[in-house]
């Protein structure tokens, strides 16, 4: 099978909700993005097989198509949409894998959008078609009885209970997150993976006043006398991130340095009450698969949408903290649900270039509805 390569990545600089990205749609931001990458490619467009875009409360109406024709992509060039929830992001980027994997493309470009800004209202259709007001939704259903429908916050609270974990090791963990983005900025860690759109360059929800004292009066959100709070929970955001997939023998003819090679990627399922484990099955499963354990990953990016999900992971993989979310995570940058599996492979990029000895880095995800999805990527040095 074919050796897929990554040639190039990028991402915008993450908004909050109702913040800087607001007024973009989300085949503007997008489309924006991806407009830059093209202009700085030594690629000829119309060897692009297609572009697949991880979306979720986009509404519909295949953005990939948008963002294509919005970017100015050849109008040839095909686009297809992916939701796996919170993981559509990284899905889009194993779906390629395995188109170049097998044949059938060579050059696909995949990540992800979202605007949760700008995402349309979700109403119910009423049984009765008159006499009764339309119900908003807050969001679409993930499972279905008997398992269940809880939202993802209550569903951490079951698992802070059973891992105990406590409110005190979760505010550690947020601060903890939040401390190590702000060092990594001063370094400037993600100035070369982010591409500024309308005169932002940064991150927007870092909160770099942040401290444990106020972190530790935050009330709970999700249940009463519960230990999830704003501030051990991602914020809800904006964003787009992208690469360029290619076969080895693409990059070769066309003279293309890589940046990474894309190893393997798997996805699996899980109880939808206990999705938040969902990481660990993944990269069991992924590791196994390809006669790896833990110690041989040398960083491993996992998404944070709670705190609580995350140490939850971490002690029951027993995965090395040290690995882990280096520069910070979603706690303190962002989650832009569809983008952030794409985004996290270009941190995963960034990370992995920072010191000659790292090679092997991992990206896991936790999907609402009870799944779990996790690449496996190796760095290429130049010169390699």
């Amino acid at each position: 099978m074919e050796s897929v390569m990554i040639i190039d990545s990028s991402r915008l600089p993450i908004g909050k909700y109702g913040g800087a990205l607001s007024q973009f749609l989300p085949e503007q931001l997008g489309g924006y993005l991806l407009n830059k990458m093209i202009n700085n490619i030594n690629v000829n467009l119309h060897d692009i097989d297609e572009l697949i875009v991880g979306n979720i409360i986009g509404g519909g109406g295949n953005i990939a198509r948008r963002i294509g024709l919005t970017s100015g992509l050849p109008l040839e060039i095909p686009a297809f949409t992916i939701d796996r929830q919170c993981a559509s992001g990284l899905e889009s980027v194993i779906t390629a894998t395995a188109k170049i994997k097998s044949g059938m493309a060579q050059c696909i470009i995949c990540g992800g959008v979202e605007s949760s800004s700008r995402a349309p209202w979700l109403i119910e259709r009423p049984q009765q078609l008159f006499g009764k007001t339309p119900k908003i939704l807050e969001r679409a259903p993930l499972s279905v009885e008997p398992y269940g429908d809880p939202s993802m916050g209550e569903a951490c609270e079951l698992l802070a209970k059973k891992y105990d974990i406590s409110r005190h090791d979760q505010d550690h963990y947020a601060f903890n997150s939040q401390l190590k983005y702000q060092s990594a900025l001063t370094e400037g860690r993600f100035t070369e993976e982010i591409t500024p759109i309308d005169h932002i360059s940064q991150d927007e929800s870092p909160r770099s006043n942040t401290t444990l004292d106020k972190l530790n009066s935050l009330p709970s959100v999700f249940s009463k006398n519960g230990t999830l709070t704003a501030g051990n929970s991602c914020p809800i955001n904006d964003g787009a991130s992208f690469m360029i997939l290619a076969s080895k023998e693409f990059c070769r003819l066309n003279n293309i340095q890589p940046i990474a090679e894309i190893i393997d990627g798997v996805s699996c399922g899980v109880e939808p009450i206990s999705f938040g484990i969902g990481p660990v099955s993944a990269t069991d499963k992924l590791l196994n698969k390809n006669n790896l354990t833990i110690s041989d990953i040398h960083r491993i990016e996992l998404n944070e949408a709670f705190a609580a999900q995350t140490l939850s992971c971490i002690k029951l993989g027993q995965w090395p903290i040290d690995k882990i979310n280096v520069s910070g995570g979603a706690l303190a940058f962002g989650h832009p649900f569809g983008a952030t599996g794409a985004i996290l492979v270009r941190r995963l990029i960034t990370e992995l270039h920072r010191q000659n000895n790292l090679e092997l880095g991992l990206v896991s995800m936790c999907v609402g509805g009870g799944q779990g999805t996790s690449l496996l990527i190796r760095k290429v040095s130049y010169g390699n």
